[in-house]
């Protein structure tokens, strides 16, 4: 078992560097009185990642299969690049309403943020974390490692829980910050340029993914993906 857990434990903090869920993490830390929600987006997070890792572990791939054979299928794949395109091409118009009815979107943006209660924050983490789970390349290896150890129940809970308290330790340590009276005026401040050029950001990071999906989507259809 050790020698299994000093290979997760190098896995887990590469893993752990998950820049959608720090992003997602520090604009909440970003809110008024972010505690209760930051909470429940971490605990949210953990608990999906340790449960979605014992379903691994169980062979729940195996029951999948089936379905895994249909998504592979020509007409299927064909299907899902042609949706790729439609969601860039309805990602950039998104975005260009936006440009065009910007006014106070900032300040509504803000506010709703900082009225997420700890359950709907659980639920955000709940729903990214099973997008990050099916796309895990470093996650699912993991488990599969620990599937071949063929350990007890035990052990498997142990090395899962080591492996996602080091997975959610930067967002751990982003919590942390909230105790220290000095970063008040750093989150105030991020806040305050938030509020006034989120808007433009949200733009410009909207077309570009609308762009990329796009050319992506083209690129599979001409079996030259860009990603």
């Amino acid at each position: 078992m050790i020698d299994i857990l000093l290979l997760l434990i190098p896995m887990a903090m590469v893993d752990s560097l998950n820049p959608h869920t720090i992003a997602i993490h520090f604009f909440l830390l970003t809110t008024k009185n972010p505690l209760g929600r930051l909470a429940g987006h971490l605990i949210g997070i953990f608990l999906t990642y340790l449960i979605g890792g014992f379903l691994l572990i169980m062979g729940i791939g195996q029951i999948l299969k089936p379905l895994l054979s249909l998504s592979l299928s020509y007409e299927i794949i064909l299907i899902g690049h042609a949706i790729e395109l439609a969601i860039g091409l309805l990602i950039i118009y998104y975005g260009y309403t936006i440009n065009k009815n910007k006014e106070g979107l900032n300040k509504r943006i803000i506010e709703k943020a900082g009225s997420i209660t700890f359950g709907q924050s659980f639920s955000l983490g709940f729903v990214a974390t099973i997008g990050d789970i099916l796309t895990a390349v470093i996650y699912l290896p993991a488990n599969v490692l620990i599937a071949n150890a063929k350990l007890g129940f035990l052990e498997n809970f142990l090395l899962l829980l080591v492996y996602n308290s080091i997975y959610v330790l930067p967002l751990i340590i982003l919590w942390s910050l909230l105790f220290f009276k000095k970063t008040a005026l750093v989150f105030h401040n991020i806040r305050e340029f938030i509020k006034k050029w989120l808007s433009k950001i949200l733009v410009i990071i909207l077309i570009l993914i609308g762009i990329l999906l796009i050319i992506d989507s083209i690129g599979r259809f001409l079996a030259h993906p860009l990603f």
